[in-house]
């Protein structure tokens, strides 16, 4: 072969080795990185379709526990997500839910002070539901009009049997509340002996208390709600975990400061005592609190 031959035949594999293999690759490179833009674009859609059918979930499941009336996990399924997506939206049902929750608690309450008498308390409560809620409000409206007569009932039996200082007690105190009832205060200035001017003067004084009572119940409540479902730590030097929510159930176990407990349900005894559900029993919150040591 001569050297010219040699030379041309040798320059055109330069020249083919230089334009045609390079082209592919970098078609190849071009291929891949197309692919993997394509491919991200399906994870990132595929991520959003799933985070969108999360949230469809989660807001189906707070409408059910909204059709059985447990407010309690309809409100932490909202708190959830208005943490996952900042909608402000979440926030305001959350917040409607706890007070529901919490107005659910109330006329339950209510309602047992009723079939135990406790009358003049049940009344006291029924009046703190808030307008808001309508159907509720209706509710403990009604209520309240059906007592009336029975505190004034109860009221007249205990002077009929001559138990005249409890019912001037019962009177005074309901009075604080129903100002306006007449058939009561007529009553009260009977069986207490007081003037109109006098019986004005003790509505004043009982509405007042009667209004800071329900200020201080109505925290206690809100209290109850915020603790529902959390971890609290025992403040107190030893506390008792009781079979029931209250002091005069028997002490079943007992824990120690520091100890972890989770609350699983609460249940507002007074004003100044919330009792916490517990693994094995109740627990007096002001032992969790700070409030005894």
């Amino acid at each position: 072969m001569s050297k010219e031959k040699y030379t041309n035949n040798f320059d055109s594999y330069d020249e083919y080795d230089e334009s045609g293999p390079s082209n592919d690759k970098r078609k190849k490179i071009l291929f891949i990185v197309g692919g993997l833009v394509v491919l991200a674009l399906i994870v990132a859609g595929g991520i959003f379709a799933k985070g969108k059918m999360e949230i469809s979930s989660l807001n189906k499941k707070a409408e059910n526990f909204i059709d059985i009336k447990d407010y309690q996990e309809a409100a932490k399924i909202y708190s959830d997500l208005y943490s996952k997506t900042g909608d402000v939206e979440y926030k305001s049902k959350k917040n409607q839910m706890d007070i529901m929750a919490e107005t659910k608690s109330s006329m339950e309450e209510a309602k047992n002070l009723e079939q135990q008498g406790e009358y003049v308390k049940a009344i006291a409560i029924y009046k703190q539901i808030p307008a808001e809620d309508k159907d509720n409000y209706k509710k403990a409206s009604d209520k309240i009009s059906s007592l009336k007569s029975d505190v004034v009932k109860k009221a007249s039996s205990m002077i009929d049997s001559g138990n005249t200082t409890s019912a001037s007690s019962l009177l005074s105190e309901y009075l604080g509340l129903i100002p306006d009832d007449k058939t009561a205060s007529d009553l009260y200035k009977k069986v207490a002996g007081k003037t109109e001017t006098e019986v004005k003067q003790v509505v004043v004084k009982e509405s007042s208390s009667q209004s800071s009572s329900s200020s201080n119940l109505s925290a206690a409540h809100r209290t109850a709600n915020s603790i529902n479902g959390s971890y609290q730590y025992v403040t107190a030097k030893e506390a008792n975990i009781r079979s029931g929510p209250s002091k005069s159930s028997p002490s079943v176990n007992t824990v120690y400061k520091g100890d972890e407990i989770y609350i699983f349900d609460t249940y507002v005894e007074s004003a100044n005592r919330i009792w916490c559900k517990t693994y094995g029993g109740w627990i007096s919150y002001n032992t969790l609190n700070g409030n005894i040591r």
